[in-house]
Formats: structure tokens, C-alpha cells, sequence
């Protein structure tokens, strides 16, 4: 491992200083659940590493002005932990709370996740099925911009857009209505824990007082570079009344877009088309009996 300066500040302000002062060879560590990885592969060798887990201001769930904002410091423990998630927002508490082991959750926040861009980030996912926002900060100033943007650009690590003196402070999304609205997460994993998503569905839909579909979102994790948008399969239930039945009839449209995205590697289309439909199964039953339209026994 080659020699760095560590640095612990106790602010955002003190942090993005130094983050701008050695932006040409900087890391910042949240939980060091990825970084500590790749300094020991080698894979990363900054000058200087940030320590950003005394910035205590960084650490809430807040629900204000008909929104979730979350602090990027935030870990996946807490977010499991909180009532409010657990309760409005079943898609988060069941991706925050299936994060690797135990000490996983309690070191990796929800911010590091995001700001990694894993394939098969379970924070992330669940974030882009939200449709949430993300707040970036810099001694430059502030821009908070949608999470699908943030993964469309290309920063430092062309990962995303962040820069490399560019600190991600935020997430926030709208909180869900839960008498019309359910969300809900499932991932296919080698075993129970200490597990890395091999396939990630998330999928939030909201209804009228008919059952009527007025709103769905569906992400794949893990089946490509970001979570994969089923757009069509979204377009198709939009204005349908929802049931399994109905629900099903979107599976050979994801099959087909699975398999065109995974041509190249023929190895794992099988399993992956394979997996993410009983995935969505899965998923489909949660929704349908948080809205109490359907009981589903998959």
C-alpha cells in the first residue's frame, strides 16, 4: 500500500477545503467499506485520504416539506433502523437492511454508496427507483441535480459527475403516499448474508382509488452498468388496473430487454433473464398486497 495523509475534519466547510487544496490526488473514506478494498487490491493509490465519519452534520433522516432528506453520512443501519422508512418506504428499509453484515451496515452509509456507483449498489438502486435527487457541494458552491444525471456524467472516476473536490452532502425524494402508493425491494444473492446482489429488482407503483395504475417505476440492479430501466414494461401498466395477472404480462418484455443487453456477455444471460423475472414475481406480490388489491403467494 503506498504511503498517505490522513485527514479527520469535523465540517463540511473544513473537508471541502482540504478536498479542493489536494483535489489532484484525493479520496474521501465514508464507511471505507469500498476504499479500504481497493487501497489494499491496489486499485486506488490517493496522496491523501479524507476521513469523512466525524462530520456529524452529515448524519440524519429529516422529513420536511413533503419530502425525505437524507444525510449522506447516513448509514445503512440507520436508515434500516428508522420508523419512518421502515413504514413509507418499504423499497429502502428492505435494501438498507439486507447490506452485507452487520458491521457493513454499521460503517457504510447510504452516501458511499451512491457516490461509488457499484453495479450492484442496493442503496443506489433503490434510489433511482425513487427518482431521488442528490446535493453536491464544493468551495465552489452547491447543485443539486436528479439522480439519473449524476450517473449520466462523467467525474473523476467516470463513474458519475462527481468531481473530485466535489463532496455528495444529500439525498432527497418525496415521501411516498402510502394509501396509493407501495414500494418494494428483493435481490438474488449466493447466500443470506455477506452477500453482493447477483440480481436487484426495485419497483414502486401508485394507484387510484380504482387500482388503477397512475405511476411505476422498475429498476434491474446488477444486470448492467446502473440500474437498468424497464421503460417499457412501465409504459404498459400505466392506465391498467393492476393484478398479477396483469403484472405478468410484462415479464417477456423484460426478458427481451435483458437479453438484448447482455449479448456480449452469453454466459449470464440465462440466469439473468431468468433471475430477474422471478425476481419481479417477487416484487409484484409485495406491491400488490401493500395496496391491498391482491394476496399473491410466490
Amino acid at each position: 500500500m503506498k504511503p498517505f495523509d490522513f485527514y479527520t475534519p469535523t465540517t463540511v466547510e473544513e473537508a471541502l477545503k482540504l478536498m479542493h487544496e489536494h483535489r489532484e490526488s484525493v479520496s474521501v473514506i465514508a464507511g471505507g467499506t469500498d476504499l479500504v478494498l481497493e487501497l489494499n487490491e491496489r486499485k486506488a493509490a490517493p496522496a491523501v485520504i479524507i476521513d469523512l465519519k466525524h462530520i456529524e452534520e452529515l448524519s440524519y433522516i429529516r422529513e420536511e416539506g413533503g419530502k425525505f432528506r437524507i444525510g449522506a453520512m447516513t448509514t445503512h443501519a440507520a436508515l434500516a433502523a428508522d420508523q419512518r422508512i421502515r413504514e413509507k418506504v418499504r423499497m429502502l428499509h428492505d435494501a438498507t437492511r439486507l447490506v452485507g453484515s452487520p458491521q457493513i451496515r454499521n460503517l457504510g452509509t447510504i452516501g458511499g454508496n451512491i457516490a461509488q456507483s457499484s453495479v450492484a449498489g442496493d442503496g443506489l438502486a433503490a434510489c433511482v427507483t425513487l427518482n431521488a435527487d442528490v446535493t453536491l457541494r464544493s468551495v465552489r458552491g452547491e447543485r443539486t441535480m436528479n439522480i439519473n444525471d449524476f450517473l449520466a456524467g462523467e467525474g473523476k472516476d467516470k463513474r458519475n459527475i462527481l468531481e473530485a473536490d466535489e463532496l455528495l452532502t444529500e439525498i432527497s425524494f418525496p415521501v411516498p403516499d402510502t394509501k396509493h402508493t407501495a414500494t418494494a425491494f428483493y435481490k438474488l444473492a449466493k447466500r443470506k448474508s455477506l452477500a453482493i446482489s447477483v440480481i436487484g429488482g426495485c419497483m414502486t407503483a401508485t394507484v387510484d382509488d380504482d387500482g388503477v395504475c397512475t405511476q411505476v417505476s422498475m429498476r434491474g440492479g446488477a444486470l448492467g452498468r446502473y440500474p437498468m430501466h424497464f421503460a417499457a414494461c412501465e409504459e404498459y401498466l400505466l392506465g391498467k388496473k393492476l393484478s398479477y395477472a396483469a403484472m405478468l404480462e410484462v415479464l417477456p418484455m423484460m426478458h427481451d430487454q435483458i437479453l438484448e443487453a447482455n449479448r456480449s456477455r452469453p454466459w449470464s444471460v440465462f440466469y439473468k433473464k431468468e433471475g430477474a423475472q422471478g425476481v419481479y414475481k417477487k416484487l409484484f406480490a409485495d406491491i400488490l398486497g401493500q395496496l391491498g388489491i391482491e394476496e399473491v403467494q410466490v
